[in-house]
């Protein structure tokens, strides 16, 4: 696999309502990137709306769990078998060159042989989280905490089904942040500074110079 220190690999785990979705967008605005989460499904060439949106769920909430489920071993099931879909797409994105950022999909682990790959958790305080979530769902608190309660319970299911690691845990990503602290805006625009820095030290790597060692360390 050769590395390529223009390649760039930006996977991010967030937690319901912490501006995950919004802090993706910026970044890949500002490097000119797609993102990719619900739309993998259409890249993969399911198409009608109603069916994305069904397989999606499936995906994202498994109804049990199953051990041998990993990246490095998957069942045989209908909800395996979309999640590998799913990773192979990533795989193939990341082994023909090209530059991306991914929402969930367990990226960190299935995209981790990648030198280019930057792990991101974002979490945020409740207090950040509940209005963003009542404001764009138009519902109350008492739902809005039901809400983010029963997504984060589907991401960390999913996650914890096909991961040898668990979702969350800081030891697995390159870096966990809070949102809160410097709003999605600034957290984005804090992001893109680091991804450049470990862009330029993994050229440095690359290319054997004296630097890169200060920057890597």
């Amino acid at each position: 696999m050769e590395t390529r220190p223009d390649q760039i690999i930006v996977a991010i785990d967030r937690e319901f309502g912490s501006g995950g979705r919004e802090i993706a967008d910026l970044l890949g605005d500002y490097f000119g990137l797609p993102v990719y989460e619900k739309n993998i499904l259409q890249n993969l060439g399911i198409r009608r709306q109603e069916d994305v949106e069904d397989l999606y769920y499936r995906d994202e909430a498994p109804r049990w769990k199953l051990a041998s489920r990993t990246v490095r071993g998957l069942t045989n099931s209908n909800e395996a078998a979309l999640a590998a879909m799913e990773f192979d797409f990533l795989r193939n994105m990341a082994a023909e060159g090209k530059s991306f950022i991914v929402l969930g999909h367990c990226a960190e682990e299935v995209l981790s042989e990648y030198p280019n790959l930057i792990a991101l958790f974002v979490s945020a305080d409740e207090e950040f989280k509940l209005p963003r979530i009542m404001k764009e769902h138009n519902i109350t608190r008492e739902e809005a905490v039901a809400k983010m309660k029963r997504h984060n319970y589907k991401r960390k299911t999913y996650h914890n089904s096909y991961c040898a690691h668990k979702w969350g845990d800081s030891r697995n990503y390159d870096m966990c942040l809070r949102s809160d602290k410097l709003g999605c805006k600034g957290t984005a625009e804090f992001l893109g500074r680091y991804i450049k820095q470990r862009m330029r030290a993994l050229g440095d790597a690359l290319n054997g110079t004296d630097e890169a060692s200060n920057y890597t360390r």
